[in-house]
């Protein structure tokens, strides 16, 4: 039986669409009953990234995987796997990632999507890190890549406020280094509240399972109040077990916390609670609002480029989002 291997991160890269949407333009474009003040008091929200006509999920996550093989300096040639997280795909088949494996030229190789949500990114690190623990794969490419702009109502403002698009791409490679690269995945799901974030598709039966009483759902659905009180609860459990993972890996500690970009108030009441230091948190929701699967590594990616992680470092990557799901990594620089 050969060694088990470790997982390094390689290289990171992100890909933001080029047109800025400011909070101002859904009362001044889309007559909204709301203003740049309602929504950053209540998100922390400033701007968002829209697709524009021809950009799509696959051609950003493309985007965003050829900055992260530039960055682990590696072609596109020597990726065994690739693993895509999305609730948008350009199609229902093929995958996305088959897609990105077209763009970028890569060999025959397993290309496939992973559906979970706002955690989609975390689960498809853990499945590719597998591959690569066991020696099936030595490159793999995880790809968190969406546009859910094309799925919201622009009628509800507690809905379309939140969301903007984009995406990106870790690479991960094999090392015997067993003490650095991804060090532990927790991932978990509850689908009796799957009511709660609901995104439709092509053949969503309507009413929606979960959900008989409610509207015919044409666009996507949160239940705002009972989803905030999700999420802080299992972001402070998060930080909690990952702060008992630390340890017992023989860690000093979290230098840097990555969570899902999702709500400032959400962030702040997990701080609050946990006591972890704000300053050793990373935050871009202000500038690109909720990319669900492509927040994450966007954020990370971000973090890396500008210094804010550093070789060394133990990063926590926290996530939670439809299913419901929930799901965080530390990984150690």
């Amino acid at each position: 039986m050969s060694q088990m291997l470790g997982v390094a991160l390689r290289g990171t890269g992100s890909c933001l669409p080029a047109r800025v949407v400011p909070n101002d333009e859904f009362t001044d474009a889309l007559n909204l009953d709301t203003s740049d003040e309602w929504i950053r008091s209540r998100t922390g929200i400033r701007a968002r990234r829209f697709a524009s006509l021809g950009e799509t999920s696959a051609t950003l996550g493309s985007a965003a995987a050829r900055t992260a093989l530039e960055s682990a300096s590696l072609p596109a040639t020597d990726i065994d796997l690739i693993v895509c997280a999305t609730v948008t795909p350009d199609l229902m088949c093929p995958s996305t990632a088959a897609l990105i494996q077209a763009s970028l030229g890569c060999r025959h190789i397993p290309a496939f999507d992973v559906s979970a949500a706002c955690s989609g990114f975390l689960y498809a690190l853990s499945i590719a890190s597998q591959f690569i623990r066991t020696g099936s794969a030595k490159h793999a490419l995880v790809v968190g890549a969406e546009v859910l702009t094309r799925a919201l109502d622009f009628t509800d403002r507690n809905s379309c406020i939140l969301f903007g698009d984009g995406a990106g791409a870790v690479v991960l490679t094999g090392t015997p280094v067993l003490n650095a690269g991804v060090r532990t995945i927790r991932l978990y799901s509850d689908g009796t509240r799957q009511e709660l974030i609901q995104v439709p598709s092509k053949v969503t039966p309507n009413p929606a399972p979960g959900a008989p009483l409610q509207p015919r759902l044409e666009f996507i659905r949160i239940v705002g109040r009972e989803v905030f009180r999700f999420a802080v609860s299992r972001m402070i459990e998060l930080i909690e077990l990952a702060e008992v993972d630390c340890r017992e890996l023989g860690l000093s500690g979290i230098d840097v916390l990555i969570p899902h970009q999702v709500n400032q108030r959400i962030i702040d009441a997990a701080l609050e609670s946990t006591g972890f230091p704000p300053e050793k948190v990373v935050v871009n929701l202000d500038r690109y609002g909720n990319t669900s699967a492509a927040s994450v590594p966007i954020a990370l990616d971000e973090a890396l480029r500008t210094g804010r992680c550093k070789p060394g470092d133990t990063v926590l990557l926290v996530a939670f989002g439809g299913g419901l799901t929930w799901s965080s990594a530390i990984i150690t620089l």
